[in-house]
């Protein structure tokens, strides 16, 4: 927390709210999260996050709790720790006179010390001027990150016949009129000079008052660096509430067990004598358990102990922990694929999985999906890397890390949850054999005209692949039953898409629905008996069924692009969408038509066979 009076959970230092941000405090203050090297520790030790993989992912050394307020009896080496801010935006206006002060990074909430400026209004107090300024609401922001009050002074003045003399010049600002737009919010100096804001977020108004970027970089301190050459007409003038001013970049992460964790050395020396022998029968499927068993027994270990450090060996093997900084994201899951598709872990760890084939299941859904996996356990870590301003960008790791620090230390913020969820793991032979189908591919070209045209498809390489897109919707469909069924926040379950957007080189065909909200909703164990078999495949045809019918039909079945930059088809809010905190992509690439089919094609969706009575 920054002060008792300004609380904050640790989690929102991640994302919704971060570095660089803009945060809205109550009492109309306005402050920005400072960059890490003004963050403190007394003691880091306590606030350590270990999650191998993620850390050589992200090329630091260690990744750490944000600091928090603590009493001095529960932790004598890290009490009070705070998180540390800057004032942003730095002009601040009186809502009774209307005088404007522009205010420093560091100092406190600016009072009203100004004339009553002759209106009638007098915001003194026995003769004190003693009214909090608010912050103004107009600021500019540069596609480079750069960010900085609308320069007010210069907007007046320019072509007003008046020069601007900041020692002499005092603003005010007035609203009026009957319009609620921009022509009703006026400034006007002492020296004669007076404009409203209209025109002023429209294109090439900032060239016309000669304005150029200064580089700031308030979160870091930084008034002006003068190395910005941004032309001006990118440049945009925005409230300083609106959402594309911050987007988070953050890196996540499914605990994956290693070896570290479990071999001593009586097992490894077990492991180094026996282990060629128990991979061909784990291969052949012969034998694997009864060798284990009195391998362990010969031993005096554990069974299920000496079985995880097969696994974890066998997994370092195959290069499951070979992580690197400039790996893809769809690289980097593959290890966390390979593990959600068996059973893996145990109770005792981190991490946990129980795989299903699914012949287990009914034969009702058994020709979709190759197996089901129950995770009763797992640990994510979410790690901040990074933001950007105006539009998401595609920057590599290293690159966006260097806007978090002026320093050179070498940590990432970080927070990790529990929680459980169920993995579906997809018939690959079905689903390729549906996604050669052209209608299937004539319906996905719809969406892949808007997805070249948007900020997305200009960073990548190919085409959005069908099964890509059936696998998402799939996703929110599945996440929106069992917030109904299984009690849960739609809010706390998410999804982690195990399949690539545009090629399939890594060959991974499912998607984990989880919840890891941070709080007591990560235990509850609902999810995962709702996985189970006599359960899931209710939830599975009552999503579907649902599915078949918006009320938002038929306008929604039939769109041709709809949602942020038309990049959704047959998905509004009414069927598919979710909140954005349970959806990877922004609540983008949904459409129900390739899931259940269209009114023109009830054929075109996978599960159009599939019997909904």
């Amino acid at each position: 927390m920054a002060y008792t009076e300004r609380p904050m959970r640790r989690s929102a230092l991640i994302g919704p709210w971060g570095i660089g941000a803009i945060v809205p405090f109550p009492n109309d203050e306005s402050l920005m999260i400072a960059g890490l090297d003004a963050w403190r520790y007394q003691d880091e030790k306590a606030f350590i996050i270990t999650d191998e993989r993620l850390t050589q992912r992200l090329g630091v050394k260690e990744l750490r709790w944000p600091p928090d307020f603590r009493e001095r009896n529960a932790d004598k080496n890290n009490c009070n720790l705070k998180i540390p801010a800057v004032r942003f935006p730095r002009w601040h206006y009186c809502p009774f006179c209307g005088y404007m002060k522009q205010a420093t990074y560091y100092q406190k909430q600016p009072e009203c010390d100004g004339p009553p400026w002759k209106t009638g209004r007098v915001c003194s107090l026995n003769g004190k001027y003693r009214k909090k300024m608010i912050p103004e609401r107009f600021i500019v922001v540069c596609p480079e990150g750069h960010i900085d009050d609308f320069p007010i002074a210069d907007w007046i003045h320019y072509d007003s016949g008046h020069a601007y003399d900041e020692t002499k010049c005092k603003i005010r600002r007035s609203t009026g009129g009957a319009s609620a737009n921009l022509t009703g919010v006026f400034y006007e100096c002492t020296c004669g000079a007076k404009k409203s804001m209209a025109g002023a977020t429209t294109k090439g108004a900032l060239e016309k008052i000669e304005y150029r970027c200064r580089g700031a970089k308030p979160w870091l301190g930084i008034y002006s660096d003068d190395t910005c050459r941004q032309d001006t007409k990118d440049i945009k003038v925005l409230l300083r509430g609106a959402t594309n001013v911050w987007f988070a970049d953050t890196k996540s992460s499914i605990y994956i067990p290693t070896e570290n964790e479990m071999i001593n050395r009586k097992i490894a020396g077990i492991l180094r004598k026996h282990y060629d022998n128990l991979i061909s029968r784990r291969e052949e499927g012969e034998f694997y358990e009864q060798i284990i068993d009195y391998l362990a027994k010969s031993e005096g270990v554990d069974p299920e102990i000496l079985h995880q450090a097969f696994i974890s060996e066998t997994e370092k093997r195959n290069g499951i922990m070979d992580v690197s900084e400039d790996m893809s994201e769809d690289q980097y899951r593959q290890a966390e694929y390979k593990v959600l598709i068996r059973t893996s872990g145990s109770d005792g760890q981190y991490f946990h999985s129980i795989n299903h084939p699914i012949a287990e299941y009914d034969t009702v859904i058994q020709k979709y999906f190759k197996s089901i996996s129950l995770v009763p356990k797992l640990k994510e870590t979410r790690a901040m890397v990074g933001f950007s301003r105006l539009e998401p960008n595609e920057k590599s790791i290293s690159e966006k890390k260097r806007e978090l620090r002026l320093g050179n230390e070498n940590w990432l913020p970080a927070i990790e949850v529990f929680g459980e969820g169920i993995f579906f793991e997809f018939n690959k032979q079905i689903m390729e054999r549906w996604g050669q189908n052209k209608a299937v591919r004539s319906r996905i070209e719809m969406l892949n005209s808007s997805y070249h045209k948007s900020n997305f498809g200009k960073q990548v390489q190919g085409n959005l692949r069908p099964e890509f897109v059936l696998i998402h919707t799939f996703a929110h469909l599945i996440i929106n039953q069992l917030s109904f069924e299984c009690g849960y926040g739609s809010s706390s379950l998410r999804e982690r898409i195990y399949c690539e957007k545009t090629s399939n080189e890594l060959d991974m065909w499912g998607v984990l629905i989880y919840t890891a909200s941070g709080d007591s909703e990560g235990s509850l164990g609902g999810l995962v008996r709702q996985g189970e078999a006599g359960h899931l495949e209710d939830t599975i045809v009552s999503a579907l069924h649902n599915a078949l019918w918006c009320t938002s039909d038929p306008i929604c079945i039939q769109s041709s692009g709809q949602g942020p930059e038309s990049l959704n088809l047959a998905a509004c809010h009414n069927c598919a969408l979710l909140p954005e905190t349970c959806c990877e992509n922004g609540n983008r690439f949904l459409d129900r038509g390739v899931v259940i089919g269209t009114l023109e094609d009830s054929d075109i969706g996978f599960f159009s066979e599939l019997n909904f009575t």
